[in-house]
């Protein structure tokens, strides 16, 4: 058989093994999802095709939190809690408000992490600031991770609480993680004025 012929015919065999009408996922391609708000609003995220998400929202109305993992391959969990200022006096936390904020999230965990000192990051989204830190759990449980990347990031007037869980190896997940929040978008719908 000629090259072109061999070619040809892994190329078919490739074509045969895909579902009808399914197309490679690109790496880093994402597309938007819009996750509707208890308060009439929305979060609109661009998640990455290769994960898939679930939400799980409270019976009182609260706030609800949006869970992605992968669809296959290593596992890791991503969850963002975005919770709003309630009306008509509510405001969004200051920048100061929400560092203080993550500095007691750090504070609470210090004693389980290598890291003796928990550094606070900022982290500078499309439509507002927010703060993190990086642990390293001691000793995680075989089904736990050994990673965290835990903080708050203002989008619009949402406060998005969010904790991402990797393993050795999964630098680029928390990277797809991070460019998703820096590019979250808060819809106002204004429904929750009324």
């Amino acid at each position: 058989m000629t090259a072109r012929g061999t070619v040809l015919v892994l190329l078919m065999a490739l074509l045969a093994t895909q579902a009808p009408g399914q197309v490679p996922e690109e790496p880093g391609a994402t597309d938007t999802r819009r996750y509707e708000l208890p308060n009439q609003n929305s979060l609109e995220l661009a998640v990455p095709t290769a994960w898939t998400d679930s939400v799980d929202q409270p019976e009182d109305g609260g706030p609800p939190t949006i869970e992605l993992r992968p669809r296959e391959g290593a596992p890791f969990e991503v969850y963002l809690t975005p919770d709003w200022p309630e009306p008509p006096d509510g405001t969004a936390p200051d920048a100061e408000t929400l560092r203080e904020t993550v500095l007691a999230a750090a504070e609470r965990i210090r004693g389980q992490t290598v890291e003796k000192t928990l550094e606070i990051r900022r982290l500078q989204g499309a439509s507002g600031v927010g703060f993190y830190f990086i642990a390293t759990d001691q000793a995680p449980q075989p089904e736990e991770f050994r990673f965290m990347n835990q903080g708050a990031l203002q989008v619009g007037d949402l406060t998005v609480m969010f904790t991402i869980l990797t393993n050795e190896g999964q630098d680029a997940v928390v990277d797809e993680a991070f460019a998703m929040l820096r590019n979250a978008a808060y819809q106002d719908t204004g429904g929750d004025q009324q």
